[in-house]
């Protein structure tokens, strides 16, 4: 009777375990560490958008690997002043800031306990035009007409100037207008 000799047979048992155990090694390895958030850059940096507008932010994290990603839709966005000027988090328009009032406000963006900011400035509106009503009066010679001035400004608001408006006449021996006093703007 052939036998196989008890060395052969631990050699075999020696060689499959040591295969095994490489195998299991080799599958049960640890995987890379996934790339980590190190920065958010958020655009634009600096901008400047009047009362009433509103503006697209983006923002962009940057990875340990030194790939980018979009963080826009992710990212929570606040503005450290509502009063001046508010942002969506989250929703269908993440990153979409509203002007309110003039004023300076930081816009950030945090993901992953990294954040990223810009600063918005809403800027004064700015007188663009003044209206004067009536337009084309009559006037007979003796009688008195109230005139007003109302003043547009750059974010399309209005304010009546009556009061504070320099009025004059380009021909004072056809009719004069008072300006200052009570009755300012008074033909």
């Amino acid at each position: 009777m052939n036998r196989t000799p008890i060395s052969h047979f631990m050699i075999v048992v020696l060689v499959s375990c040591a295969a095994s155990l490489v195998g299991c090694a080799g599958s049960g390895g640890t995987t890379p560490d996934a790339p980590q958030l190190v920065s958010i850059t958020v655009a634009p940096a600096a901008p400047s958008l009047a009362k009433g507008k509103t503006l697209q932010f983006k923002a962009t994290g940057s990875f340990s690997d030194n790939s980018t990603q979009d963080l826009t839709s992710s990212a929570t966005w606040s503005s450290s002043n509502t009063a001046v000027a508010t942002i969506l988090s989250g929703g269908a328009q993440p990153g979409l800031a509203t002007a309110v009032s003039a004023g300076t406000t930081t816009i950030q963006a945090s993901l992953s306990g990294v954040s990223g900011s810009a600063m918005l400035t809403v800027p004064a509106a700015t007188l663009v035009s003044i209206a004067v009503s009536p337009a084309n009066p009559t006037l007979a010679a003796g009688k008195t007409l109230q005139f007003t001035a109302t003043g547009t400004y750059s974010d399309n608001s209005t304010q009546d100037l009556t009061s504070t408006a320099a009025w004059i006449s380009s021909d004072t021996a056809v009719a004069t207008i008072l300006s200052g006093g009570s009755q300012t703007g008074l033909a």
